[in-house]
């Protein structure tokens, strides 16, 4: 008998000694229990049938996330900054406490920010808690909701596996311990990241049960992504990338640029500053061959044209308006009017919003030739129409492809010649006297100073006050002169194509000892209508050169 009793202590020694070597992860997910019941059909907003809805059951179960109201769960709507601190410090809590009671104040996010805090789960404060978190911030943040120890790998990938994330980015340990966790496995079959996207209700459902529930992680492989290198995107993409002349009424060359073919049947794109105010655009494949070139439309903001290249079973591309921060990018387009050329770099900011449209904007270089050239990834396809560049060609500009959507008319495509004549300037937005110089007043509602003529020129006097540093007017005016078909801009300054004999010049001066920017508008035929870009460039600071 006492050898039984001196067995059985043994053995509760041994087992208490067990429960002991457990790590401290094991204690803690049994933190995490039901709380409630989820009856069929709670949101109406979440079909059983969605790959989310199993976690938005369990988040609900588990008081986790609630839905927005009794109803409706919001599934794509975003979650704020302030929201995701509030998850992360209450897993946090109830793991280690088995609690997440916290004071009720104002502002009602200040306890969870604090605690995040103290408890390393973040380790900076933000301008606007506010503000939707992206994807990235919120991986920083999970990534410290829980102990090291209570996120054990289970997928074995490789650093430099996930095609979106940078391992020299900030977030990129805390993306890839996720990842390896099974608390996070991307967005597509390719398992990216998409850091720079805002994260919606549905997938932090699914991220917040994982990390309670390790039975819910996932497990999956990522196969190391293998872009196109930039000779394999030249040799691919260039039969689709064509040289692309503007000439004026009297045959005379207006300008050189690039343009890409989209389609079997010709449908193409290119810039709009290309294709305004010209008689006749000839497009010259890279096979040597040379097509007439008719325009659908164009719009001057964006600086983009839809226009089509005469033929059929031509070579073409296919487009995704998938870009972010980080992506390898290549340029093709034929630099100087010469041999066609491939430019690599990285997107430094795929929604620049400098200029009146946004443009990706990027480290492939882009100098004169370029414009209308493609951009394109490292699977082949386009992202956006390459506009123009800094000096040196770096950084770039390029108008997301996007923006090809919103030029989709009846199908209808005209000559040159014939859209000029069929688009002429609204004389409203004109001087009354110089039609078709557009009226800098009136494009930008800058006050008129004065005026003073003095034989065949005209000078405008504005006030200098309203055009600020960093102002968009300037642009606005620019993009007039975009829209008026009479006008071809080309090697850094606009040259009138038509009959209109005005030239067009901006100077910083003065009027009356007020500061004020002047429009010279000569009756010189066909002269240089110069002098915006150097303009734009003392009052934006770094004007673009176009290309």
């Amino acid at each position: 008998m006492q050898f039984v009793k001196k067995r059985l202590l043994s053995l509760i020694t041994a087992a208490a000694l067990m429960v002991g070597m457990l790590p401290a992860a094991f204690a803690g997910y049994e933190n995490f229990t039901s709380k409630t019941t989820y009856p069929a059909g709670q949101f109406t907003d979440v079909p059983s049938t969605e790959w989310y809805a199993q976690n938005v059951q369990a988040a609900y179960e588990y008081k986790l996330v609630d839905g927005v109201n009794a109803t409706q769960f919001k599934p794509n709507s975003n979650l704020t900054i302030a929201q995701a601190i509030k998850l992360a410090a209450c897993l946090h809590s109830t793991y280690v406490s088995g609690s997440a009671d916290f004071d009720k104040v104002r502002p009602w996010y200040q306890p969870y920010v604090t605690y995040a805090l103290e408890n390393g789960i973040i380790n900076t404060t933000y301008a606007d808690y506010d503000q939707p978190a992206t994807r990235a911030q919120f991986a920083s943040i999970f990534a410290n909701a829980l102990p090291e120890d209570a996120l054990t790998a289970i997928n074995d990938i490789a650093d430099g596996a996930i095609a979106d994330v940078d391992m020299s980015a900030g977030y990129a340990a805390d993306v890839y311990r996720l990842y390896r966790a099974g608390v996070l496995t991307g967005s597509n079959n390719a398992h990216d990241f998409k850091p720079n996207t805002n994260i919606r209700r549905s997938e932090v459902a699914a991220i917040v049960t994982r990390m309670a529930k390790p039975d819910l992680r996932q497990s999956f492989t990522v196969e190391a992504h293998v872009g196109m290198t930039a000779d394999e995107v030249f040799s691919a993409c260039v039969p689709a990338i064509f040289k692309l002349y503007a000439y004026d009424y009297k045959n005379n060359i207006l300008g050189i640029g690039s343009g890409v073919v989209l389609s079997a049947r010709g449908d193409a794109v290119t810039c709009g500053h290309l294709v305004n105010g010209v008689y006749r655009l000839v497009a010259e494949m890279y096979d040597g061959t040379k097509r007439e070139v008719t325009i659908y439309s164009f719009d001057a903001d964006a600086d983009i044209a839809h226009i089509r290249v005469v033929g059929s079973t031509l070579p073409y591309l296919g487009v995704t308006t998938e870009v972010e921060e980080g992506d390898t990018v290549y340029a093709l387009g034929y630099p100087g009017g010469g041999a066609a050329t491939v430019t690599t770099g990285k997107v430094t900011d795929p929604e620049n919003d400098d200029y009146l449209a946004p443009m990706i904007e990027s480290t492939a270089q882009v100098i004169s030739g370029n414009s209308g050239g493609a951009l394109i990834n490292d699977e082949g396809k386009v992202v956006g129409i390459t506009v123009s560049s800094h000096s040196g060609g770096v950084p770039s500009y390029s108008v997301p492809i996007r923006y090809l959507n919103s030029l989709i008319g009846d199908g209808t495509a005209y000559s040159p010649g014939e859209y000029n004549r069929n688009h002429k300037p609204d004389a409203s937005r004109c001087y009354s006297k110089h039609y078709p110089v557009p009226d800098f007043g009136t494009v930008t509602g800058v006050t008129l100073l004065g005026t003073i003529r003095e034989g065949t020129t005209t000078t405008y006097y504005y006030d200098r006050e309203e055009v600020e540093a960093g102002d968009k007017i300037l642009l606005h005016y620019y993009a007039a002169l975009g829209e008026n078909t009479f006008y071809q801009f080309t090697g850094g300054s606009f040259t009138s194509s038509s009959t209109y004999p005005y030239s067009v010049k901006l100077y910083e001066t003065s009027y009356d000892g007020i500061p004020a920017i002047s429009v010279v508008v000569s009756s010189n035929s066909f002269a240089s209508i110069g002098g915006l870009p150097q303009t734009v460039d003392f009052l934006l600071q770094e004007f673009v050169h176009y290309a």
